[in-house]
């Protein structure tokens, strides 16, 4: 039975047909699941935006939180489960990345895909590392991609099918995406080009399932919005630090430069996508007229090279999709066979020599080594253009459980009547949500911190008469302005870490010259 030509079966041999796909579907969506859970080096910490994510879950209120709830919700029932262990964060992403594989395939196959792409698809969430990444930290990136993945693929289907109610499940992802990342805003904008340069979605907009799922999305995207003015919209006040440091050295060249490198050998599909929307492919035209929307847009509002991301997904099932077509339709010859092998082969060696750098497989020393011996000088670079040893995100997953544990040391030294007293005191989220992580294990009160979403929560009600605070070494300045009494009881330094955590000191200080809580309205929040 030849799974390149569906359609051309009779009942029985289609419905075994599809159950064999299905298999293999499920198959593929178990190994993307199990890939980074498996390959992962126990040497890897938390990220310094899980540990952040984790907090947020402790304080979690759907309806006022600072930023959209969707991740806190999965790091609440993710501690819950596992507790400290990083299996908490590193589940809950690897389901993440098996849920997207699985919405491609099943975009894929309502476009009537088979075996061959299938595992093309499945290859291409593993080749390329802006897929793979995000599949092993629990960050709010995986889950919108899968909903804007979700949402596009709703859109080329109704221009498919000419089936208008498809519309609904683009407003249940537009929806969930707002629950999950601001960002949902960019890629509502570019399927909304999207529509109106397609001739049936366009034809739709006079129909009632357009303004439907946009009430749905509307409704949805409520706790999201609620938090916002709750909090005085601190979303604005984040974006405007963005512009100000990380977005301002983005330049539209490194952002295109970048597309190829976050998408590794996945990108050998570009050029086929290109070429099926130049023949007329209707769901190759719809994917990619919202991703060349959402890279203009992008690169009109400098945004970081992943924030494109979220349009690649569908767009690739598209492309792969009409290739096995195309493929399929041709006589049998050896160019046809070369082409069937050849592109997964080379999309596949692409996977394993790029491996590390979407999946942490070597111990920190020999990752650092392979980042060097990429050569690619971005791979290495930090938001603020800084090089580092390791790939950013890297870097951040290094040092949080010995930080807390020096906390730990310095908070047992203390006499038992400051310890009832005491406020710990992160510099930064990082490592103010280790100190959260690990508080019930080391037994210590829970952190505060003037920076982000920690500001919100205050101080703890404590005094703040003793005060445990880890810093770096230009902090002792301003300390000594708050405080008569300040001393460094310990010193962490690591060179292989970011920057703000590589020479970190331990202080503690006391005899505040204010109290806490009257100055904590003046300290933040702080959001660089």
């Amino acid at each position: 039975m030849n799974d390149f030509a569906p359609g051309t079966h009779s009942a029985p041999h289609t419905l075994d047909r599809s159950h064999r796909l299905l298999a293999f579907a499920v198959a593929l969506v178990a190994v993307r699941i199990a890939l980074p859970l498996a390959l992962i080096h126990p040497a890897w910490e938390f990220h310094r935006d899980e540990l952040l994510y984790f907090a947020m879950g402790d304080h979690f209120e759907p309806m006022r939180m600072q930023f959209p709830p969707f991740i806190a919700a999965v790091a609440r029932g993710a501690r819950a489960l596992f507790g400290d262990a990083v299996l908490a964060a590193r589940v809950p992403a690897a389901i993440g990345g098996g849920a997207l594989l699985a919405a491609m395939l099943w975009f894929s196959r309502r476009l009537g895909a088979g075996a061959w792409a299938l595992g093309m698809i499945a290859l291409a969430t593993i080749a390329a590392p802006i897929f793979l990444r995000p599949s092993v930290l629990m960050q709010p990136v995986i889950f919108d991609q899968l909903w804007a993945t979700l949402a596009i693929a709703a859109l080329a289907l109704a221009a498919v099918k000419d089936e208008p109610r498809w519309w609904l499940l683009a407003g249940i992802a537009f929806g969930l995406g707002a629950l999950t990342k601001f960002s949902v805003a960019f890629y509502i904008i570019s399927a909304a080009v999207a529509a109106v340069a397609t001739p049936a979605l366009r034809r739709q907009l006079s129909s009632r399932w357009p303004w439907v799922a946009a009430g749905i999305a509307a409704v949805l995207a409520l706790p999201s919005i609620t938090g916002q003015v709750a909090h005085d919209w601190p979303f604005l006040a984040q974006m405007s630090s963005l512009r100000g440091g990380q977005l301002a050295r983005v330049s539209p060249v490194a952002f295109l430069a970048e597309q190829p490198l976050l998408l590794g050998a996945a990108c050998l599909l570009v050029p086929v996508a290109v070429a099926a929307a130049w023949r007329g492919d209707t769901a190759t035209r719809v994917t990619g007229t919202v991703t060349l929307a959402l890279l203009a847009l992008m690169l009109v509002l400098r945004g970081k090279g992943y924030y494109a991301a979220p349009g690649y997904p569908a767009l690739l099932v598209a492309a792969a999709v009409w290739l096995e077509r195309r493929l399929a339709a041709r006589r049998a010859s050896l160019g046809r066979r070369a082409a069937q092998v050849g592109f997964p082969l080379a999309v596949a060696v692409g996977a394993v020599l790029m491996l590390p750098m979407g999946i942490p497989t070597l111990d920190p020393d020999a990752m650092s080594r392979f980042a060097v011996s990429t050569g690619v000088v971005a791979a290495v670079r930090t938001n603020q253009g800084e090089e580092l040893a390791l790939p950013q995100d890297y870097a951040d997953m290094l040092g949080w459980r010995a930080m807390a544990e020096a906390v730990a040391r310095a908070y047992r030294a203390l006499p038992p009547a400051e310890r009832s007293e005491v406020v710990i005191v992160g510099s930064n989220y990082g490592e103010a949500g280790a100190l959260a992580m690990y508080r019930d294990r080391l037994g210590l009160p829970y952190p505060v911190s003037v920076h982000g979403d920690f500001h919100a929560w205050g101080t703890g009600g404590r005094s703040g008469a003793v005060t445990i605070l880890v810093d770096q070494p230009d902090a002792l300045v301003q300390l000594r302005e708050l405080f008569d009494d300040v001393r460094e009881v310990e010193r962490l330094q690591d060179g292989r870490a970011v920057p703000e955590e590589r020479d970190l000191r331990i202080y503690v200080a006391r005899a505040p010259r204010a109290r806490l809580g009257s100055l904590w309205p003046t300290l933040g929040p702080r959001w660089n």
